[in-house]
């Protein structure tokens, strides 16, 4: 297929264009039933308008609503998922290296795991490039291990270590009120 290039919706059926043609404004299939895309690679992306369009923002959603309760999203890696956002990064780090789940973002955004929708009340984990803040909210925060728990700040200087015989306070000035 030299001189045509093909594309399909999600609906499945596929168009052969002539090299050179473009599809203009939105695009959409929709199909009742299971769809599937099969590949050694899927990319989705979604790319900046040309001008003179009015620029949207460059937005890709992934939305299972279900009947309200019953919409699932599964995102699964063998090997790792890894979420990043910001600025792509220079150069550009190989998803081979990632192994499990990773979040990045760039030193100017926050990452925030929130659960609930009251932020007084409902527990909060949010990361920011000068801070670390977890919020129990209404409930309780709790951090176990069955050998070892450490709190240090400046390298060790100051440190409170748990451990299942001993509390352990080191520090230039301890103080208990």
């Amino acid at each position: 297929m030299e001189d045509e290039k093909v594309t399909c919706g999600s609906g499945g059926g596929s168009t052969s264009l002539p090299v050179g043609d473009d599809l203009d404004g939105d695009h959409m299939k929709s199909y009742m039933g299971t769809y599937g895309i099969s590949a050694n690679a899927v990319e989705i992306v979604s790319r900046p308008q040309v001008p003179p369009t009015t620029p949207d923002p460059n937005v890709i959603s992934i939305f299972a609503p279900g009947l309200g309760t019953n919409g699932l999203v599964n995102i699964r890696g063998s090997q790792g998922v890894r979420v990043t956002a910001g600025p792509p990064p220079i150069p550009p780090v190989s998803s081979e290296s990632t192994n499990g789940l990773e979040v990045e973002v760039s030193a100017e955004q926050n990452i925030s795991i929130k659960c609930g929708p009251i932020p007084a009340v409902n527990p909060v984990i949010s990361m920011t490039a000068e801070s670390i803040m977890v919020d129990g909210g209404a409930g309780t925060v709790t951090i176990q291990s069955l050998e070892e728990i450490v709190l240090q700040v400046a390298g060790g200087v100051a440190s409170i270590k748990l451990t299942p015989v001993a509390i352990i306070l080191q520090g230039p000035i301890i103080q208990i009120n």
